[in-house]
């Protein structure tokens, strides 16, 4: 009996330390274990997706300076082989320079929130940053040729986005496919696509504003809003997007107009065009007041027919996420 107990306590003592063992080897959510995560590239550094190339820019220089890129705070530019752009949003999470009442209030990034098996969050951990799509999501290869007649009924379909200036932005679409066709893009084992979550958009918000950019009062200076006049070239519409015509040098003025992308360097922000007005874009997020409701989706930036100093280029909220004339959306990159 005494032989039997002592074998039980001794394979009772045994149990216990391999729990202990295993417990102690278990990834703890304190840490989210950003110290074990593997650092590729920084946020003044970042790198370069394969089958990419580096574009050289009037203000965001790829060229080195002491190992850093020159131009890493101005908005670096990168292409694939189908011309579509994608510029670098930095995070420097060692140093947050984004310490503003305005911040304070929507966003703030906190290191020792952060979560590895999030995807967004280990974009920041592991590289320092993220691309976002220089451009408004243009309509499919396939679409580009149709300037009239333009609906739900043509555009609230699955295709292939592209990032590209002088493109139609895809508007017309629901939230639902918006999100496929964002992740469709790019879709292999090095790299992933999508929409922007909130907490993106906010932080190159937040990037854009320690640039002096007045993205969370006022934003008429470099956005394509209702109560703006500037010169432009590219594609229009002056009928809520059901018809465009093309212009030279054309005046905006006295009517709402929905442009083609990168129709005017004016509303260029770090080489990022339209970030405020022409189109409100839809982010992978919601607001929920409560377990049952859903306020309403993120949809960031403003749009064509208001004014920039109400839907300026922070976010806003939009209950419906059908398709509408004021709503397109974004494409981030996600590296492996």
């Amino acid at each position: 009996m005494k032989k039997q107990l002592v074998v039980i306590l001794i394979i009772a003592f045994i149990l216990i330390c391999i729990l202990v063992l295993l417990y102690l080897n278990i990834p703890k959510n304190t840490d989210n274990n950003i110290a074990k995560i593997e650092k590729v590239s920084f946020y003044n550094n970042p790198v370069i997706p394969e089958g990419f190339k580096k574009v050289e820019t009037t203000s965001a220089s790829w060229k080195l300076e002491n190992d850093i890129p020159i131009g890493w705070n101005n908005g670096l530019v990168i292409e694939d082989e189908q011309e579509n752009q994608f510029v670098w949003v930095p995070v420097n999470l060692e140093k947050i320079t984004y310490n503003n009442e305005y911040v304070e209030k929507q966003f703030r990034y906190n290191a020792e929130e952060l979560n590895i098996n999030n995807i967004e969050d280990k974009q920041i951990l592991k590289y320092g940053g993220f691309y976002i799509s220089r451009y408004e999501a243009g309509v499919a290869k396939e679409m580009q040729q149709r300037f009239n007649n333009i609906s739900a009924e043509t555009n609230d379909v699955l295709g292939k986005p592209v990032s590209q200036k002088g493109i139609l932005p895809w508007n017309f679409i629901s939230l639902k496919k918006a999100k496929l066709n964002a992740e469709s893009m790019y879709n292999n084992n090095n790299l992933k696509s999508g929409l922007p979550t909130q907490k993106q958009w906010q932080s190159m918000i937040a990037w854009l504003y320690s640039c002096n950019y007045n993205v969370y009062e006022d934003s008429s200076s470099f956005g394509n809003y209702s109560n703006v006049n500037f010169i432009f070239s590219g594609y229009y519409s002056d009928d809520y997007g059901e018809n465009y015509q093309y212009a030279e040098n054309k005046m905006k003025s006295g009517k709402n107009m929905i442009l083609s992308t990168g129709a005017t360097d004016r509303n260029m922000t770090n080489n990022i065009y339209d970030i405020a007005g022409n189109l409100w874009c839809y982010t992978d997020d919601y607001l929920q007041i409560n377990e049952n409701e859903i306020l309403g989706y993120y949809c960031s930036g403003g749009h064509f027919d208001h004014t920039g100093d109400i839907f300026s280029a922070c976010n806003n909220n939009l209950k419906n996420v059908e398709p509408l004339e004021k709503v397109g959306f974004r494409v981030v990159l996600y590296l492996n």
